[in-house]
């Protein structure tokens, strides 16, 4: 079974791999000592040995940050207000639009950009 785990644990054990085999990152794993030059592997740490052990036998799926699903349920509520457009459905289109514009003034007030939501 293959683990889901963040980006950045991706990133640090791809940067692991670069010098360490895998038995040689479960053991600096056990020994407290993940370190690759200025990269900080401690967020190896939030995972429990065995979902590391998994993740490097098995491979591992990396979760969505928040941003990717943002845009998964953005273009999600465009789909449903052109398929309302299309069924004639001009209250369910009403309502989509009024949802984007709910999640662009947000992403507005707070700052954030998200490429193909706001960028």
């Amino acid at each position: 079974m293959k683990p889901t785990i963040t980006k950045e644990q991706a990133e640090a054990l791809e940067e692991l791999r670069l010098r360490l085999s895998d038995e040689g990152i479960l053991l600096s794993y056990t020994n407290d000592s993940l370190r690759v030059g200025d990269n900080k592997s401690g967020c190896l740490y939030n995972l429990d040995l065995l979902t590391l052990s998994a993740a490097l036998i098995n491979g591992y799926e990396t979760e969505a940050t928040p941003e990717e699903k943002l845009r998964e349920y953005y273009d999600g509520i465009k789909r449903s207000r052109d398929e309302r457009h299309l069924a004639g459905d001009i209250e369910g289109k009403r309502h989509n639009v009024g949802v984007l514009t709910g999640i662009s003034n947000t992403l507005y007030i707070l700052g954030i950009k998200i490429e193909g939501v706001n960028a």
